[in-house]
């Protein structure tokens, strides 16, 4: 593992292939034993082939403290944000980057997505999440295809936030999990 800390400037995504780790100690002034936070960052052209090395990267990179659980979640939610990025945001745009910022403690995990393309429209920002999955189950023939992926971002996450700023977009995604010293998931 690379021990650094690296700065990205959001507005300068860049259509090459990147990936950054650190690892810090931080000490509460609190006088409680420190925390280790680690970080990975990913630049990486926006095409689908790219999402999946991502996945396995951050699945790898979650392995050590995060509950499987918080794993899952985690990675669904964050290849259907890129998966969404790629397809919808970068349409008909070339060349394209999305950058990957992920940061764990050991109670929680942060990551940001940024990238600029086009942003999410506030129709789809402001509609209720629950709805997408109201379907009949039995009615395959009826099962919605499109719409669903925001409300399966906001379902995997503990919290979500979208901006979008002189042409940058982040999507800023939260998941809080418990983990007893050795990193193993606590029954609740």
């Amino acid at each position: 593992m690379t021990c650094c800390v690296r700065s990205c400037s959001s507005a300068s995504l860049r259509d090459e292939r990147t990936m950054t780790t650190s690892a810090m100690t931080t000490t509460p002034d609190s006088g409680q034993p420190s925390a280790m936070t680690r970080r990975i960052e990913f630049n990486v052209p926006a095409r689908l082939e790219e999402v999946r090395p991502i996945a396995e990267s951050l699945r790898a990179f979650m392995a050590d403290g995060v509950p499987q659980e918080a794993q899952d979640a985690i990675e669904l939610g964050i290849v259907e944000a890129m998966t969404n990025v790629v397809a919808h945001g970068y349409t008909g745009m070339h060349p394209a980057a999305l950058e990957l910022r992920f940061e764990q403690s050991s109670n929680a995990a942060i990551a940001e997505l940024l990238d600029t393309g086009k942003p999410i429209p506030r129709e789809n920002l402001e509609r209720d999440s629950s709805v997408p999955f109201e379907f009949d189950p039995d009615n395959v023939a009826a099962l919605p295809e499109h719409g669903m992926g925001l409300a399966l971002i906001r379902l995997s996450f503990d919290a979500v936030q979208y901006q979008s700023v002189d042409g940058v977009n982040r999507l800023t995604m939260a998941k809080r999990f418990e983990t007893d010293k050795l990193g193993e998931e606590v029954d609740p």
